[in-house]
């Protein structure tokens, strides 16, 4: 969770009293904007045929929470990927060029959004305008502002339409789901939390057909705020459920499931998230939170894809140029921190219980989700070749358990969970991530089976004559 402690902030009782004044705020409404009719080959969907043309790869990236720190590492993981090339469709190619799709929750839909939206403009200035920012600083700032509270006592300003704003004036220039060029970039799905049902919600508009809303109207500040809504901290992301007042049950997706006499559990979910969708009477709203909380890695998000799809056959079929191998490519920013409680008998504060049951429950869905994912990849691999199609699946994931220095897994793993970090651990995380996907051992059977060709760069180069911890060597 963001720490929001600001040492030099006002006392307590003026945001005390921010909170008293939200509680007098007048009735809010939703922004999103009702539909009357669906089309699956238009809009931001997953199979639109407007999608960016697909080379001899397909590359789905996960990006994780962890707040500034997990944007960073995914970014320098960006930077890898656009300096490295390898074989595609005849000719060479940029790794990040065949890149098909990204999932992102929390920290990591910053970096995903950034680069969904401005293609390769991120690596202009996505350091200046987010990764080196001041952000969580600058939120408290506002909060304590006079202005703020007038804005909150008259309207339905909080704190989280504050966060709104600001992403949306500095980070994302105004930009909505309409001005993501599909047929250029990735297909992103930013992942939050439906509160009250605890289930994943993805911005996409095979979501926003369930609730009958458009998708291409909403802000894209206004999804990553949603995806990293820590609660408390932040009040809910609220959206208006029109469900059951257009057609959206003649989704694909949908006619399969309900025309299967049988369904697997994930199948049954995702056709009862559906159904729930529907009955406005019970969820005439919707509250959405971080999307670490129901899958605090996106992996999951790229699953229910595949399986809403009618499985790994009907998604292969599906693809244009039918790829000859899958590359899922996760980027886990998860620390594991020392317990400073557990070198003495005194017992742990209420907030580090908190914190320590939160996080290590974190921890274990994570690895179930790891498991779930490989076990699925194995599946996928033999299921398609007896069908006729060989395809090699590749599943990295980059983690700061792989780096063998215990001084540098120490300094990565005691970063906070925060949107505000130093310049200095900004650039060890660029660095850390290109280092971690470069040394990987199953990525470097991808280069190989590909003729792919590393890249250092001549900022590595002067890291590593020096001999700077912090760049990695």
């Amino acid at each position: 969770m963001f720490n929001f402690v600001d040492r030099n902030s006002s006392p307590l009782i003026l945001l005390i009293a921010i909170l008293l004044l939200q509680g007098c705020a007048s009735i809010y409404l939703p922004p999103n904007k009702s539909i009357i009719s669906t089309d699956t080959q238009k809009g931001y969907h997953l199979l639109s045929k407007e999608r960016k043309p697909q080379g001899d790869h397909a590359i789905a990236l996960s990006f994780s929470g962890g707040g500034t720190r997990a944007a960073a590492l995914s970014y320098g993981v960006l930077q890898e990927l656009r300096d490295t090339q390898i074989d595609s469709m005849g000719t060479r190619t940029r790794i990040l060029d065949e890149v098909d799709t990204i999932s992102s929750v929390s920290g990591g839909s910053f970096t995903a959004a950034y680069y969904g939206l401005f293609g390769d403009e991120i690596f202009k200035d996505y350091e200046r305008k987010f990764l080196n920012q001041s952000v969580q600083g600058t939120l408290i700032r506002k909060m304590l502002n006079p202005f703020y509270w007038a804005r909150s006592m008259f309207s339905a300003f909080n704190r989280t339409e504050m966060a709104i704003e600001y992403y949306d004036h500095n980070i994302f220039e105004g930009k909505t789901f309409a001005d993501i060029p599909i047929g250029k970039r990735p297909f992103i799905g930013i992942n939050a939390t439906d509160l009250s049902t605890g289930a994943r919600f993805s911005f996409t508009q095979d979501t926003f057909d369930a609730i009958c809303s458009d998708l291409n109207r909403l802000s894209v500040a206004r999804a990553v705020t949603a995806s990293s809504a820590v609660p408390i901290a932040f009040p809910s992301v609220v959206l208006k459920n029109y469900g059951g007042t257009c057609n959206s049950d003649r989704a694909n997706y949908v006619q399969r499931l309900r025309s299967k006499k049988e369904l697997f559990a994930e199948e049954q979910a995702i056709l009862d998230r559906y159904n729930m969708a529907q009955d406005t009477s019970v969820n005439p709203y919707l509250h959405l939170v971080d999307g670490g909380i129901s899958d605090n890695l996106g992996l999951r998000a790229i699953l229910d894809r595949v399986i809403a799809m009618g499985g790994i056959v009907n998604r292969y079929d599906s693809f244009v140029h039918p790829p000859k191998d899958i590359l899922v490519l996760l980027v886990n920013a998860a620390v594991a921190p020392k317990k400073s409680f557990s070198q003495s008998p005194i017992k742990p504060s209420i907030s580090e219980t908190v914190d320590a049951l939160s996080s290590t429950q974190i921890a274990l869905y994570n690895e179930e989700t790891i498991i779930r994912v490989k076990e699925k990849i194995k599946e996928y691999e033999i299921t398609l070749a007896e069908f006729g199609h060989p395809v090699r699946f590749y599943f990295v994931e980059l983690n700061f358990k792989s780096f063998t220095s215990p001084s540098i897994k120490d300094f990565f793993n005691n970063l906070p969970t925060s949107l505000e970090l130093s310049k200095g651990q900004v650039n060890a995380l660029i660095l850390g991530g290109r280092k971690l996907l470069r040394e990987n051992p199953e990525y470097q059977q991808f280069l190989k089976a590909n003729n792919g060709v590393l890249s250092i760069t001549e900022k590595e180069n002067r890291c590593n004559r020096l001999l700077n911890p912090l760049c990695l060597r």
